[in-house]
């Protein structure tokens, strides 16, 4: 399957905004949904959404009142005279401007937000306080506007962006959010961090720990690795690391987005059961919450306290991968030992 449009996980719903239907669960990423994004669906009343037999353009930005005495939890609001509210094409104001890095088509974006159904004025969610994943601007599945919108602004600015139905989830809306085909999304962002990644890992390369698997990787953005195991070497039973290029990034926090590039091989198989090289908007990196359980837990364990540019090679037995119930579909069973090679591209 194709994968879906998606602005970005929503933990407090909890939902992924998908523009279109379905998901790509094809691949088994770390996270254990195929778009390498939280998949957990949510399903609010449909009756947020109006049924506009056309959308409203006449509406003014300036109509959209924000209010943030309370930082941790911002309100957006619009006048019911305003409604149904709508503006003609994708539009920003912003309310303040940082003095950060402006955000580049290539870059990995942290924002917190609170979206409102435009038509109605009702509010669908809010990350403020929650731990969500960072999006990667490079990734065409995100809402088209939000990545036209967001271009060029910098780091530290909050601003309210509207977004026609065409510029967000298009005719088919999202039932599951109570977005109609002719609904107008505005949002609120307060964008906290914004990083290029890297292409592939940079550093000072390392030799791998006796008797773990060897590896090759190519030169290249986004390059499959070649994962040779340790012939007549049984699996290791506990979670094994080895860092093949040192890094010289800041250190990988618990909380951080991570931007990443990998390969999965089952041991004993070689079977590649998952690559970024395979997926469909390869090479672009999958963005991760690292440290908060949002992963396997051989990738929290492994992963924190590593440093951006470094290749880590990771052996996760399967009480820290997919556990007792194995991911059939990705052909991994319960038993299966996993060996991932990790190039850490950025963190925020």
């Amino acid at each position: 399957m194709s994968s879906p449009k998606r602005l970005f996980a929503l933990a407090v719903l909890p939902v992924v905004f998908l523009a279109g239907c379905g998901d790509d669960s094809s691949k088994a990423s770390p996270s254990g949904s195929g778009s390498g994004s939280s998949s957990a669906s949510s399903s609010p009343s449909s009756s947020s959404s109006s049924g506009l037999a056309s959308p409203a353009t006449k509406g003014n930005v300036s109509d959209v009142k924000v209010d943030t005495k309370n930082a941790k939890k911002p309100t957006v609001s619009i006048a019911k005279d305003k409604l149904p509210f709508g503006t003609k094409s994708a539009t920003t104001k912003v309310l303040s401007e940082g003095k950060g890095k402006a955000i580049g088509d290539k870059d990995l974006v942290k924002a917190d937000f609170v979206m409102v159904n435009g038509t109605t004025g009702k509010t669908l969610g809010s990350t403020f306080g929650e731990t969500v994943p960072s999006f990667n601007m490079a990734d065409n599945n995100n809402l088209p506007g939000l990545l036209t919108q967001l271009k060029g602004k910098k780091e530290g600015s909050k601003v309210v962006i509207s977004l026609p139905s065409g510029q967000a989830f298009g005719k088919a809306g999202n039932q599951n959010l109570g977005i109609g085909s002719n609904d107008n999304l505005v949002l609120y962002m307060d964008i906290k961090g914004v990083d290029t990644p890297l292409t592939e890992a940079k550093g000072t390369s390392k030799p791998a720990e006796s008797g773990m698997p060897t590896v090759k990787v190519p030169a290249g953005a986004g390059k499959q690795a070649a994962i040779t195991m340790p012939k007549g070497a049984k699996a290791p039973t506990s979670l094994k690391t080895s860092t093949l290029v040192e890094g010289e990034g800041d250190t990988v926090k618990s909380g951080d987005s991570i931007a990443v590039t990998y390969t999965g091989q089952i041991w004993g198989k070689n079977t590649v059961f998952d690559a970024t090289a395979k997926h469909p908007d390869a090479p672009n990196p999958s963005v991760f919450v690292i440290g908060k359980k949002q992963v396997i837990t051989g990738w929290d364990k492994a992963l924190v306290g590593k440093k951006v540019g470094s290749r880590v090679l990771v052996v996760v037995p399967p009480a820290d991968g997919y556990g007792a119930q194995g991911n059939p579909q990705a052909g991994i069973q319960p038993t299966d030992t996993l060996v991932f090679v990790v190039d850490i591209l950025a963190a925020n």
